[in-house]
Formats: C-alpha cells, structure tokens, sequence
C-alpha cells in the first residue's frame, strides 16, 4: 500500500463524500458512454449504483486519492455488467395454455351455421315419434 503518501486517506464519511463531490459528473458521464443506449436517468443509477459499492465494500480501507477514478470506473464496469446480465427467475410456470388464447373471445357462428341448426333441429323433430299422451 502506499502509507507514506498524504494521497491514501482512510475511508471516511468526508472522504466518500469528498470521492463523490469531485467525481459524480465524471462518472455518469463515464457510464453514459459504456452502455448501449443515451439513456441519462439509467447512466445516473448505475453511477448511484457504483458510489454504493465503494461505500459498502471500501468504508474499512484506505482510498488513494490519486487513483480514486480508476477504482470507480472499474466498479461501475461491473455495476454495468450486472445491470445487463439476464436474471434468474426461480417461478416455475403453473398453467401451460397460451395466455393469448385463454383470454380470446369466444367465436360467434355466421348466420348460415346458425340456419343449418335451426333447418337440422327442425327435420331432426319432424322425424321423431310424438311423445306419449300428445296427440298428433
């Protein structure tokens, strides 16, 4: 490490703040040129994303003040990387119909099907033999 050199400070809470001050507009604009689209507010949540890792996992050791950017511009790579990585569901799927399909409406017959019905159902009872105790 370099211990003798005023550069590396601990990591404090001024520190971080002063790491964020000085480079949160560099930053952004860093992760605004790595990622795929112009996409300003998404640039400014993975540069959050990034200062919240420093703070999780750099609040116990000492920070070089010199070669804070480059500590930064690797996280948020990372940060970047993960934003983009397909995530894992663990929901298993339940119902196997197409969605599409069960929420359909329910097809409605044209006229002539509905005629050849009535025609079918009209010669099916003409044909049948009268029920008993009604007279034909």
């Amino acid at each position: 490490m370099y211990e003798g050199t005023a550069a590396v400070q601990p990591a404090s809470p001024s520190v971080l703040s002063d790491v964020f001050a000085t480079h949160s507009d560099r930053l952004v604009r860093f992760v605004l040129n790595r990622i795929d689209r112009a996409d300003w507010h998404l640039a400014e949540d993975i540069a959050s994303e990034t200062f919240l890792r420093l703070v999780r996992d750099y609040s116990d050791r000492e920070i070089d003040m010199n070669r804070v950017f480059g500590l930064l511009t690797t996280i948020a790579r990372h940060a970047i990387v993960d934003h983009y990585r397909p995530r894992r569901s663990s929901e298993t799927p339940v119902d196997t119909t197409d969605w599409f399909e069960a929420r359909r409406f329910p097809v409605d017959y044209s006229a002539e099907d509905y005629a050849l019905a009535d025609l079918t159902a009209r010669t099916l009872l003409a044909d049948s033999p009268a029920p008993l105790g009604v007279a034909a």
